[in-house]
């Protein structure tokens, strides 16, 4: 009877180990596919900062690095702006508190993006109104946000503003409870995947029955079957008497696991051979297909 009960639990454990791939699968393909999207706004406004900072000489902030004019060069952090392709052999997100916290991305804090006045092109230029005018790109000085909320720029003559969103005060207790931008989405779905319970049942014959019978799901799987014999039992009754059971098989109670496991293992089943039934020690049975079958003759 627990050995017919073990393998229940095992054949549970299986199908609750099976919805909880499925359920993460989701949830890491919906945190690829934000990411990806929020990586691609990022890509796609490097590059336009690239194009329109080429060769600035004195007209006005850029974002840039170092020297008189703005870099030409497409590259930024391993991504390719020009063609758009991201550096697919980058490091894995590690779940440390450098990095991912239960407020936010730990790393991206508030930091200014523009560079000294020797790097300058129009692109920031804003007269000092905010009346349309021609000869300005920003026809209102903002801020304006850019990069799915990833950069606020202000436009102005000389009070320009370009600065990297904080996203380490985000969330509260790993979620952001209201998300309104992308980085948000994106935080929420990395956090579920974080969060999602890890299930095993066990890597070995051994590992699987001595863990169904310590973590109670043998327990709760005879108490059932009790439960359905006897439904006239007082609440709790049924799990009173699996308990006791299972407490008899074990005999000592220093290892419960592996005492009623060997006891199991040390029982006879029906296993079929040449088209007969015959009553064979579990043990003897090398067969994972033939056990199964016994378990449920």
């Amino acid at each position: 009877m627990v050995a017919a009960e073990t393998a229940a639990a095992a054949d549970k454990c299986v199908e609750e180990a099976t919805a909880q791939v499925r359920n993460i699968q989701e949830k890491a393909i919906k945190a690829v596919a934000l990411a990806a999207i929020q990586s691609g706004r990022i890509t796609e406004l490097v590059y336009l900062l690239k194009i329109t900072s080429g060769g600035g000489g004195s007209t006005g902030y850029c974002l840039a690095q170092d020297g008189d004019n703005a870099q030409t060069d497409t590259m930024v952090d391993g991504i390719d702006c020009a063609a758009l392709t991201p550096d697919l052999t980058a490091a894995p997100l590690e779940y440390s508190d450098a990095s991912f916290t239960d407020r936010g991305f730990g790393q991206v804090k508030a930091s200014s993006a523009k560079h000294g006045t020797a790097n300058r092109c129009i692109l920031l230029h804003k007269a000092n109104t905010n009346n349309p005018a021609a000869d300005d790109l920003f026809q209102q000085k903002g801020p304006h946000l850019l990069g799915g909320g990833l950069l606020s720029v202000t436009a102005h003559t000389t009070s320009v503003e370009a600065t990297i969103t904080a996203l380490d005060s985000i969330a509260m207790a790993g979620k952001v409870a209201t998300p309104k931008q992308p980085y948000e989405e994106l935080y929420n779905a990395v956090a579920e995947l974080k969060a999602a319970p890890k299930h095993s049942c066990g890597l070995d014959e051994t590992g699987v029955i001595e863990g169904l019978i310590n973590d109670n799901s043998v327990a709760t799987q005879l108490a059932n079957m009790i439960k359905a014999a006897k439904p006239d039992l007082p609440d709790g009754e049924d799990a009173k008497q699996a308990e006791a059971i299972l407490t008899a098989i074990a005999a000592k109670d220093n290892n419960r696991g592996k005492n009623i496991r060997e006891k199991i293992l040390n029982t006879k089943i029906e296993n079929v051979k040449n088209g007969n039934r015959v009553e064979t020690v579990i043990s003897e049975i090398s067969s994972t297909a033939d056990r199964r079958t016994g378990y449920l003759l």
